[in-house]
């Protein structure tokens, strides 16, 4: 089985995963620093999104090929579809295709990952406002990101939005976590519980998860889970 962060920036993706690691998930971690591309792409993206995006592409197809374990639960840090969103982004402005020629080979590749890969079993949506995205991602100081705007990330957060909303409607399983409240690297302890609760609930009905409250499920399916710390 192959679970998959999705979310926007900060919202403790990388956090969530280490914390499954630690009870026995396989974590694939995604490696920004390697994409030659990806600097360049904040400053010009008109030049550089389309090798930026393939490289992302191609990399997260050798992440799952090479680091997957059968019979294993394996997490992504950062789904297929945190990139196609990017994708999206990066190539539509006022609702016009920039570079159509560039995006149809892309999205052909994610076609051909699919087909050999599989999609996830399960995408954990991981949300927060683009208020507080700004706030956090201007706290971890990171040099990609120095030049991220609040009208990058609320765009960012909509092509999130978008691209969540056709998994569910094509049927893949979805499980919506709330962390506006909750900043995982600072609150590891619930990062730790949250983890532990979600090794509880594979193979039923997934249904939001709201910090500082109880999960709670129909009862002929879930028991109620022990509120998160």
């Amino acid at each position: 089985m192959r679970i998959e962060m999705v979310g926007g920036l900060g919202v403790g993706k990388s956090t969530l995963c280490q914390a499954l690691e630690q009870i026995g998930f396989n974590c694939i971690y995604e490696n920004l620093h390697t994409n030659p591309f990806l600097a360049d792409c904040f400053q010009n993206p008109e030049a550089f999104r389309f090798p930026s995006q393939m490289w992302f592409v191609l990399s997260k197809y050798h992440e799952i090929r090479k680091f997957e374990k059968p019979g294993r639960v394996n997490v992504l840090d950062q789904s297929v579809l945190n990139v196609k969103a990017y994708t999206n982004m990066l190539f539509h402005d006022d609702g016009q295709c920039r570079d159509p020629g560039a995006l149809a080979i892309i999205r052909q590749c994610f076609d051909y990952m699919d087909f050999k890969t599989g999609r996830s079993g399960l995408l954990i949506y991981l949300k927060c406002s683009p208020q507080e995205q700004m706030r956090r991602i201007r706290s971890r100081n990171r040099a990609h990101e120095k030049d991220v705007t609040l009208d990058y990330i609320t765009t960012l957060q909509d092509a999130i939005d978008h691209v969540v909303n056709e998994a569910r409607a094509e049927g893949q399983a979805v499980m919506d976590i709330d962390t506006e409240n909750v900043y995982m690297p600072d609150n590891l302890d619930y990062a730790e519980q949250l983890a532990r609760n979600l090794a509880k609930m594979f193979n039923v009905e997934f249904e939001s998860f709201v910090p500082q409250q109880p999960v709670l499920a129909k009862a002929e399916e879930w028991r109620k889970l022990k509120e998160a710390v």
